[in-house]
């Protein structure tokens, strides 16, 4: 009788051992335990070693939804790693929210749950999750009688910034803006400045381009037009036998030698020639009056 009653203290040994061989370590941890109010989310994390080949059965794990009437399991996710020196390590992470309305300090417990391992014909088993906490009671400070008015503090005075100096870097910053605008106004002929002598070609060149929209006769403007600018440029009346004279007063033009020419030939076919339909493209003729004002604003 007592060697059979040994026997069977040796086989539950040797199975608690096995069971303790495959689930190597359990730990679990949270935040802070105290100072917990009402309405809280502690987020607990569980780690479990355990031996290869088991595996973890989730089947066991808690489902999200109501504990108890004051505590609520949020959420549950299990992520898996290797573990230190072999093995599988499994990260248990729970998020619970209380509702428990203390009146006083007072200590609480979230519940365990099982953790089952198994290897498909073996199975083990081990309690997790279980933490404490102090609770902390929503109340006012008490203080003593009579004593309340002195507990209010002041208003805080609102601060007015200053903004002198803001402003009067905007101010200087617009001034800046307008300066510059003016120049560039100045530089490209824009209005007020288009209709200086000093950049004939630079007004010439917005009329072309609206007179070679009003069909042939606004195309025989547009060279009248660009003749006269040629005028003013020199500074005296310009024939297609002065190309070469102007081109020595005014070297700036000298890369639209060819152009010229051609427009000269052009426009003196176009006023005394036979065939009067022998004038410029509307676009060559627009695209020729802008070079010319690019050209005057290089000079």
């Amino acid at each position: 009788m007592r060697r059979l009653a040994f026997l069977a203290f040796l086989v539950l040994f040797v199975s608690a051992g096995a069971a303790a061989a495959q689930i190597r370590s359990v730990r679990t941890d949270g935040p802070r335990p105290f100072g917990v109010l009402l309405g809280d989310v502690l987020k607990l994390t569980t780690t479990v070693d355990v031996d290869a080949p088991f595996r973890l059965d989730r089947s066991t794990l808690p489902q999200p939804g109501p504990l108890t009437y004051s505590l609520e399991l949020r959420s549950i996710d299990v992520t898996e790693q290797a573990a230190p020196g072999g093995g599988t390590r499994y990260l248990i992470t729970t998020e619970y929210q209380t509702f428990y309305s203390a009146l006083e300090t007072g200590e609480q417990t979230i519940p365990g749950y099982t953790v089952a391992v198994s290897d498909g014909s073996r199975r083990a088993e081990a309690q997790a999750g279980k933490w404490t906490y102090l609770t902390s009671p929503l109340r006012p400070i008490q203080g003593q009688a009579g004593d309340s008015d002195q507990r209010l503090r002041p208003d805080v005075r609102p601060t007015i910034p200053a903004v002198g100096p803001a402003r009067d870097r905007m101010i200087a910053a617009l001034a800046l803006a307008a300066l510059l605008l003016v120049a560039l106004a100045w530089s490209r002929a824009w209005p007020p400045f288009h209709r200086r002598r000093a950049r004939p070609f630079a007004a010439a060149a917005r009329e072309v381009a609206r007179l070679v929209r009003r069909g042939e006769e606004g195309r025989r403007e547009a060279l009248l037009r660009l003749h006269r600018a040629f005028d003013a440029a020199w500074g005296k009346r310009m024939l297609g036998e002065d190309i070469g004279a102007f081109l020595r007063d005014r070297p700036a033009f000298a890369s639209r030698a060819d152009d010229i020419r051609t427009f000269f030939a052009a426009s003196r076919r176009a006023f005394f020639g036979r065939d009067r339909a022998d004038v410029l493209a509307p676009d060559a003729l627009s695209r020729f009056a802008r070079d010319l004002a690019r050209a005057e604003r290089g000079a």
